[in-house]
């Protein structure tokens, strides 16, 4: 739901952005989108979908700090490359704490990652 959609609910003419959402009960379009993109990401790692080119670099760390599971940015002078998914994601993924990235299901990944998000908003851009 864009911002202009929530206009458009009955009742909600009048209210802002974040009152509308509120009243819905929905996380705002970039939360969302940021979350789903994790969850792809926890996909991606897991082995639950299956991918023929290599997205995701998982060479480029050595564990020293945080989880395992640390993604490699490929640096792009060109715009376009910085908003794929395997760049925008690396930043948010590799801040996320081990328990959530090691979580041991899909299930367990989407509740812990609601309780970082809920917690500490911060972690998320």
């Amino acid at each position: 739901m864009s911002t202009q959609f929530t206009k458009r609910i009955k009742g909600l003419c009048g209210l802002e952005y974040s009152q509308r959402l509120e009243h819905i009960g929905l996380e705002t379009l970039q939360l969302r989108r940021i979350k789903y993109d994790l969850l792809m990401c926890y996909k991606i790692i897991s082995g639950e979908v299956s991918l023929h080119c290599n997205l995701l670099d998982l060479s480029g760390f050595t564990q020293t700090r945080g989880h395992k599971y640390k993604l490699y940015k490929h640096q792009s002078n060109v715009n376009a490359y910085k908003y794929f998914f395997c760049n925008r994601i690396c930043d948010t993924w590799n801040a996320l704490p081990h328990t959530v990235v090691e979580a041991p299901s899909l299930n367990t990944f989407k509740r812990l990652l609601n309780n970082v998000v809920v917690c500490h908003a911060a972690v998320l851009p």
